[in-house]
């Protein structure tokens, strides 16, 4: 029992625990277009996680980011910066829904890079009749780009976006408390809700590495691909794939064309690729693709000369991602591709594929 206990401390003691960090919001006043003499009362906080999310700090590491004060002691203090309480200043009070930050990468015309997101929900209320009233909420998104290796200006930046989504909250708020405050008092009265419908995610980011075995009317072969992309509920995903394979010719087929031995060496930059998710876990895969390579061909002789090949392919099949951190890939596809082999001018055949998530 004495080294049960020993185990479980050393277990206990040994995992990796996630670092704490504290984001401050700096003290920067905003000036409001609207004109509304308002103050911000009090601030609940109904989240059920309290931090903003984890992230990856400058060093690689995990670690937690919280609000320094909590979070509804930093928004008071943020908004009373722009709005100061007087003697006929209009009370109100704030709940905050949701407050966090996230991070992904996405595909951009120009290459992959990285997406900050500063997620903000709201809801407003005013005191009538001795009761709390709700009369506005919104769900707003800050989003801001970077350079695939910027990760730097991304990290220090969280506190900005922040910043900024709380702004424009109380911009819309104040937009709408002019125009509606007076029909507050209609029993028929329902409060406005802004952006209700905004992704409150960012898309996750799946990197996978695949192998895939080849056969077809005229080859067999492996091959080895890159595929990056943003997951998404709705539409089409349009992922980053790229792709080299070895291919040889069966030796039938090679010796019906006066070839002893026919090795191909292609790569398959993407051109067109699509998936489109089925349910959790599952897409449909469609492509178009230029293969670019060469063939060394060996006749009869043993005599060897050299091929290139260009070609135009497609492909369309499934793809399964169980784990959507880490885990195995497997799929398969069907293909069909044009090509300038000296064995054969179109082929078609199967792929089954099994990789990882990453």
């Amino acid at each position: 029992m004495k080294y049960r206990l020993l185990i479980l401390l050393f277990t206990l003691t040994t995992l990796p625990a996630t670092a704490q960090e504290v984001v401050t919001l700096k003290a920067i006043p905003f000036s409001p277009a609207v004109s509304e003499n308002i103050h911000v009362a009090s601030v609940s906080d109904t989240r059920t996680t309290k931090r903003l999310g984890i992230q990856e700090n400058l060093t690689a590491e995990k670690v937690e980011l919280f609000l320094k004060e909590e979070a509804q002691q930093a928004v008071k203090a943020f908004y009373a910066l722009s709005f100061s309480k007087d003697s006929t200043s209009t009370p109100i009070h704030i709940e905050i829904k949701a407050l966090n930050v996230q991070e992904s990468k996405r595909r951009m015309n120009d290459g992959i890079a990285r997406v900050a997101r500063a997620h903000v929900s709201l809801v407003f209320f005013e005191k009538q009749d001795g009761l709390l009233v709700e009369t506005f909420s919104i769900k707003h998104n800050e989003d801001e780009v970077f350079d695939l290796a910027n990760r730097a200006a991304l990290y220090a930046t969280h506190e900005k976006r922040i910043r900024a989504a709380l702004e424009y909250c109380m911009h819309a708020f104040l937009n709408d408390y002019q125009a509606t405050k007076n029909d507050t008092r209609n029993p028929d009265f329902q409060p406005k809700k802004e952006n209700n419908k905004i992704e409150v995610k960012l898309g996750q980011w799946f990197s996978l590495i695949t192998l895939k075995g080849m056969r077809s009317t005229y080859f067999e072969g492996y091959g080895i691909s890159y595929t990056g992309f943003v997951d998404s509920k709705k539409g089409l995903i349009r992922p980053y794939e790229a792709s080299f394979e070895v291919t040889w010719a069966r030796r039938d087929v090679a010796a019906e064309n006066g070839y002893s031995d026919v090795n191909a060496y292609v790569f398959r930059p993407e051109l067109y690729f699509f998936y489109k998710k089925l349910f959790p876990g599952a897409y449909a895969t469609l492509s178009a693709n230029v293969p670019v390579g060469f063939e060394i061909l060996e006749n009869l002789e043993g005599n060897n000369s050299v091929n290139f090949v260009i070609g135009v392919g497609a492909s369309q099949g499934l793809r399964f991602i169980p784990w959507e951190k880490n885990g195995l890939v497997f799929g398969v596809d069907f293909f069909q591709q044009l090509e300038t082999s000296r064995i054969y001018n179109f082929d078609l055949g199967v792929e089954v594929v099994l990789g990882i998530n990453f």
